[in-house]
């Protein structure tokens, strides 16, 4: 869309004979002091080419930035308009759009102003999502952006407010008009005089002077056509067919090869755009057969993924047979994501002799499932759908139907029915891609619910994903990633779904398949996508991972399948021994044995996706798993069941990883696997467990010093890992240096040491430190063993001065020692500003109050680079909430942020921006004038040119001041 309809290369080049509309030009001027703008008239009004001499006049004399784009009939849909819109104003539209992304883009503009103009707005009805992303729009618009709706109708905008407080500017057919001096200058422009009196209709009177005096403009019309040679009549017709297009579509639909450059000069009305295509006015499509056309223009506007366009083009001409076509083809291309507005539009002008017809059937059955998946209505007409079509024996069409079959049955967990639509899949002719794909996918879908997933990948690879839509690919590389965590392949998993599936979703199935494959990645237990059943299985899983970090949460039901019986069966076991209850957790296990035995293939696979939970508490299953060949993420799992119950018999030698401990383990058995360890003087697994999960594992160490066989090596970790301090600490570095404990300001001795202060401040400016560095930066010129003994020194009274009340010889918690290493222990308790200086991202209020002067103050010279990079943060900081300041109205309070930007940074460019558009903004004479003089002082002083952004601000200055 986006090469096509927007930005300045949608915007028309002038006619080769055009009247200027110096008039009209200058009331669009003043769209630049109004946020909206409205110009609304008929077709053949000049409304377009009014536009587009104001937006070529505004690059003569720049007052802001032009971001055009021409509406259409996908418009209706709000994700296509707002990424319309991001692509004129030069922005990524990311996935799924909408108001919000808009507004940010037009705040980021700022200082400048930006007009977003919007050609044929009645292309968007009222009432649908792209209007109401419009409403929205108009209703939060930034204070330095500008709105200009131009079409046949205005929209239906709340606009009483803006309209009663004067910032709404309205253009209408009286405005845009010809006047009779404008009439009598086209007319000796075409050296002819004026003929019947059109009333200064701009699109008639120009067509009228195109045959000669007194012809009517109809009559002027078929004088046109009778000149043209009957290729380029040809190229005409295949035009108003399209729209607009391409040498290369109108020649397709032709069936000609016309020039295209020769038509424009030859018929009136008929232009080029600067991105290269043509389009046709609607006055011709009244005056131009397209009728034996339309076939071929609606195959090139679905190749062009038009079918917005395409639907129209059938709809207008009552060709049913034809919308039911391009019905199907809506639903195969957006499955899932289906325009729902575009489809209602389709749905509501079909006649009723015609609803029956299984293409709408199925498209009705898409609507459905847009709004709501669980409507049992969806079934039937997809059924019906299906039906008609074999008996059409249109097998790619049936395999659409039985797509949105699977959509839909997946979205619910609908076992049942995904069997049906296997069943269904069977009597198809696999001849192209989604008939594959679907075969391929209810088999791996049967296999799986046999207890077979490895024979399900071995229809899930032959799937073709990469030669269907996106929304069909979606579902099967999900079911993909299941079965591949089902073989214990988590590692392929998590490869898989980042490979094949968006950003979010990615993430999240990868997080999951790498935690049970042992690796104790962050994980978030969230699926903004869920169906009731995906909440259900989101629950579990992280319910079986919270049990890991010592935490339980509210119980699920039990469930009356085997799949979904393990899942509630692993979640109460992890819960149990979360909360201490092991034996309650055998018990959990035992029963669901009892009612599911392992002679149910697809229950005993199940129960392998939280192994470790299952080897331990239940001996019919460990000695079932002790004999098999399992997957590597399996065979992980295992091996940390064993290294537990191993441990407890006295048998340490097993070398588990830490993180294996942390995602297979519930933390009591972790803890207390730690504490046998320790007593044999092994801490690695207690100090990692204490710096991953936190105060946690230090009450399960003091409650393990209860137990007569843990006590010993419970108390060694006590010992020598420190707990957490019993209050906050906080570092301050942006500005003079300052211990904040619990809330309150410390004044402490040790503060008073500059080499103190110095350590301090390295250690949070850098992750890690190690002796060597510490030394060479702060004690440059002492021999090695004066500067190790001085580092020890200080390092003591550092710990003395974060810790205060740590008992004599205990292992400091927040300042740790590994090796030749030094570092602090970031996070929870330990805070530090410049830490949230660098995490706040798009928080500006909070990351510009962080400052209190120069960062780090007591290594100036010593890591000044680090500094400096601090300090250039900052001024962008300052100069992002300037411009935000500014599109919100305030410009004191921009132009305050601009100057404190410019006192760290004076030649910064942006703080030149927006210190001119601040004072501009706030119309003070003064202030104009002085800050205009320190731009201007500032460039003279670096023999450079203003920028073309600061040129327009200087330029608005002279007037502004």
């Amino acid at each position: 869309m986006g090469d096509n309809t927007t930005g300045l290369r949608a915007v028309p080049r002038p006619l080769d004979v055009e009247l200027p509309r110096l008039r009209l030009v200058d009331r669009l001027r003043a769209r630049w002091c109004r946020p909206i703008t409205l110009v609304t008239a008929g077709a053949g009004f000049g409304k377009t080419t009014a536009l587009a001499q104001a937006v070529r006049a505004n690059l003569l004399e720049p007052r802001g930035i032009d971001a055009w784009v021409t509406c259409g009939p996908g418009h209706e849909d709000a994700t296509r308009l707002a990424t319309a819109i991001l692509d004129a104003l030069g922005t990524g539209p990311g996935s799924e759009p909408g108001a919000r992304e808009v507004l940010v883009a037009l705040h980021h503009t700022a200082p400048l102003d930006v007009c977003l103009l919007l050609d044929d707005v009645h292309e968007v009805p009222d009432g649908s999502p792209g209007a109401h992303l419009l409403e929205a729009v108009a209703r939060a618009l930034p204070g330095t952006a500008h709105l200009v709706l131009s079409g046949r109708t205005a929209p239906a905008l709340p606009l009483a407010r803006r309209q009663a407080a004067g910032e709404v500017a309205a253009i209408g057919t009286t405005d845009l008009a010809f006047t009779d001096a404008e009439t009598a200058a086209l007319a000796r422009s075409f050296g002819r005089d004026p003929g019947e009196d059109l009333h200064g209709w701009p699109a008639l009177v120009r067509l009228s002077l195109t045959a000669g005096p007194a012809a009517s403009w109809r009559y002027a019309a078929e004088e046109v056509l009778n000149r043209l040679s009957p290729r380029l009549r040809g190229a005409l017709a295949a035009l108003v067919a399209l729209g607009t297009a391409t040498t290369e579509e109108v020649n397709a639909v032709a069936a000609t090869n016309a020039e295209m450059e020769h038509l424009v000069r030859e018929v009136p009305l008929v232009d080029r755009l600067d991105d290269g295509r043509y389009r046709a006015h609607d006055l011709w499509s009244s005056l131009v057969p397209t009728d034996h056309l339309r076939d071929k223009a609606v195959e090139v506007l679905t190749a062009r993924g038009d079918l917005a366009a395409a639907g129209r083009v059938a709809y207008e001409a009552h060709d049913w047979h034809l919308l039911a076509r391009l019905a199907v083809e809506l639903v195969r291309t957006t499955l899932s994501v289906l325009p729902a507005a575009t489809a209602r539009r389709w749905l509501d002008v079909v006649p009723g002799h015609h609803v029956r017809d299984p293409a709408f059937l199925l498209l009705r059955a898409a609507v459905v499932h847009a709004g709501d998946f669980t409507d049992p209505s969806i079934d039937r007409l997809v059924d019906q759908a299906c039906a008609g079509l074999l008996d059409q024996g249109d097998h790619d069409r049936a395999a659409v139907a039985l797509g949105q079959a699977v959509i839909t049955a997946h979205s619910r967990g609908d076992l049942v029915r995904l069997v049906q639509v296997a069943q269904r899949a069977q009597q198809l002719e696999a001849s192209t891609p989604v008939l594959r794909l679907l075969k391929h996918s209810v088999a791996a879908v049967v296999a799986e619910l046999a207890g077979d997933p490895e024979a399900a990948l071995t229809h899930l690879v032959q799937a073709p994903t990469t030669e269907v839509p996106q929304a069909l690919a979606v579902s099967t590389t999900r079911f993909h990633v299941h079965c591949l965590s089902m073989c214990g392949r988590g590692q392929d998993a998590a490869d898989l779904a980042e490979r094949m599936l968006d950003d979010d979703l990615g993430r999240r199935h990868a997080a999951a398949a790498r935690w049970f494959d042992g690796q104790a990645v962050e994980f978030s237990g969230g699926d903004t996508d869920s169906t009731a059943r995906g909440e259900f299985v989101a629950r579990a899983v992280h319910t079986v991972i919270a049990a890991s970090f010592g935490e339980t949460t509210e119980l699920l039901a039990d469930q009356d399948n085997p799949r979904d019986a393990v899942l509630a069966c692993a979640s109460h076991a992890a819960v149990a021994v979360a909360r201490g209850e092991e034996d309650q957790a055998r018990d959990v296990y035992k029963r669901h044995l009892a009612r599911w035995p392992l002679e149910i293939k697809v229950a005993e696979r199940h129960l392998r996706r939280f192994l470790t939970l299952g080897y331990v508490l239940n001996d019919e299953l460990r000695e079932r798993w002790d004999t098999m060949d399992l997957g590597p993420s399996h065979r992980r799992a295992r091996a940390a069941g064993r290294a537990f119950l191993q441990a407890r018999q006295g048998d340490l030698r097993a070398d588990l990883d830490v993180e294996h401990a942390l995602c297979f383990l519930p933390l009591p058995w972790s803890v207390e696997l730690a504490a046998r360890l320790a007593a044999a003087g092994r801490t690695k697994l207690g100090t990692w467990l204490a710096d991953r999960v936190g105060p946690a594992v230090h009450r399960q160490f003091r409650a393990l010093t209860r137990d007569p066989d843990l006590a010993a090596g419970a108390t060694r970790l006590l010992a020598t890992v420190p707990a957490p301090p019993d209050h906050p600490i906080g570092i301050e570095v942006i500005g003079p240096m300052r211990v904040i404990r619990n809330g309150l300001t410390a004044d402490a001795p040790e503060l008073r040491r500059v080499r103190v202060r110095q350590l301090l401040g390295l250690l949070v400016l850098r992750p890690v430190v190690t002796r060597d560095q510490a030394v060479h930066l702060l004690w440059p010129g002492l021999d090695p063993a004066g500067a190790a003994r001085n580092l020890r020194v200080t390092m003591t009274h550092l710990r003395r001065l974060l810790e205060p009340g740590r008992a004599g010889g205990e292992a400091s918690y927040c300042l740790r020692s590994d090796g030749d290493s030094i570092r602090l222990l970031r996070g929870g308790l330990l805070t530090a500003d410049l830490w949230s200086f660098d995490e706040l991202g798009e928080d500006l209020d909070a990351a510009v109050a962080l400052w209190r002067g120069d960062p780090l103050p007591d290594l100036a010279g010593v890591c000044e680079p680090e500094i400096a990079r601090i300090r250039s943060r900052h001024v962008r900081d300052l100069l992002a909430l300037g411009e935000l300041r500014l599109v919100t109205g305030d410009p004191a309070e921009a132009h305050h942020l601009a100057d404190r930007a410019l006192e760290l940074e004076p030649f910064e460019p942006r703080g030149h921006r927006l210190a001119l558009a601040a004072a501009l903004r706030a119309r003070n004479p003064q202030r104009i004038s002085q800050t205009r003089a320190r731009v201007l002082d500032s460039l003279r002083e670096l023999g450079v040119r203003p920028d073309p952004a600061t040129e327009i601000l200087l330029r608005q200055t002279v007037t502004g001041s």
